[in-house]
């Protein structure tokens, strides 16, 4: 069984090739730490999730918010509270849908803030109100003993390096999300009991041959994204 940190590396590392910037590899170590909160371990996560989904919903609503956010936080609490463990978070499907998800999620509680924040006629730098949201959203997905390094580095990339509204990119968010996810399957492919990667169409589960498959397509598209639009240079 691939241990977090496991995960939380490969993440990391599969997301490195297609950022212009470093603070996106968060968004891939949180990609990488979405699938396992189907584990049993991790069902009062996903009670928090739910519960404060439904707080937040109505104290949006009756501070004229946009709720969908907090109704996109019950609906991922409700699908990891009926996913078993390596069930629809471990499939390509799955993972495409999880990252939709959070990427609106995320999206949607920095323009949430942003705008209340405007309302009430509150001056908060845009780093902080990311730090906010993504502090929460580490909160449900990151290891517990991972949690306060995982801060501590979010933190301290904000403090000096910052980051501005204007440098903001939704789609490599999105991206980011699920290069991290496909690392986490690529990474369970490969152990004994293996993944049924393909459900619904197809019930079979696959091992390490189509881990190295994935690794492969990855291999060649993170070149060719390298060779032709260099994002670090």
């Amino acid at each position: 069984m691939s241990s977090f940190r496991s995960h939380a590396l490969a993440g990391l590392l599969f997301g490195l090739p297609f950022i212009s910037n470093v603070f996106y590899l968060f968004f891939a170590l949180l990609g990488a730490s979405v699938p396992d909160l189907d584990h049993q371990n991790n069902k009062h996560k996903v009670y928090s999730m739910i519960g404060f989904g439904v707080v937040l919903s109505v104290l949006l609503f009756f501070l004229n918010g946009d709720v969908l956010s907090g109704l996109v936080l019950i609906l991922l609490g409700v699908i990891f509270y009926f996913s078993r463990h390596r069930g629809f978070s471990h499939t390509l499907v799955g993972i495409v849908v999880l990252s939709c998800l959070f990427s609106f999620m995320f999206m949607g509680f920095v323009s949430v803030l942003m705008r209340l924040c405007i309302d009430f006629g509150v001056n908060v730098p845009f780093s902080s109100i990311v730090f906010i949201v993504m502090v929460l959203i580490g909160y449900f997905v990151i290891h517990r003993r991972y949690l306060m390094l995982y801060i501590l580095a979010l933190a301290v990339y904000l403090v000096l390096f910052g980051f501005d509204f204007g440098m903001f990119n939704w789609y490599v968010v999105f991206g980011m999300f699920l290069v991290g996810g496909l690392s986490h399957l690529i990474l369970d492919l490969r152990t004994p009991a293996g993944l049924s990667l393909f459900k619904p169409f197809i019930k079979r589960k696959f091992h390490q041959k189509m881990a190295l498959f994935l690794f492969i397509i990855w291999l060649v598209v993170a070149v060719g994204y390298l060779v032709y639009f260099n994002p670090l240079i």
